[in-house]
């Protein structure tokens, strides 16, 4: 019966050992795949910026590009403006006068 016994228990301390042994290698699984995954969401958090930094860049310089343009356009209207006043001043100053005067 002592026989039976010391054989239980040695099972049993075997059966615990490996169980220690699983849970311990479980622990470190489980700390490699969070590492693993810490490193997968830096690294795509890195990627997305990088990006979004691409994009943005990309939207500045068309806010630029169209920012010139209409400089451009308005700076042609204004001189379009200041030509046909310079070669219609007279007529605009007539015609206003003649408005004035009721004319």
């Amino acid at each position: 019966m002592e026989k039976v016994l010391n054989l239980l228990y040695d099972i049993e301390e075997k059966a615990n050992r490996i169980v220690s042994r699983t849970d311990e290698q479980k622990n470190a699984k489980r700390r490699e795949i969070e590492q693993e995954l810490s490193l997968f969401e830096n690294s795509l958090t890195e990627e997305t910026n990088k990006q979004i930094q691409v994009l943005q860049d990309e939207a500045d310089k068309e806010l630029e590009l169209e920012r010139k343009a209409l400089i451009d356009d308005c700076a042609k209207q204004l001189e379009n403006l200041e030509t046909t006043f310079t070669m219609n001043h007279d007529a605009f100053v007539e015609r206003v006068f003649q408005n004035i005067i009721g004319a």
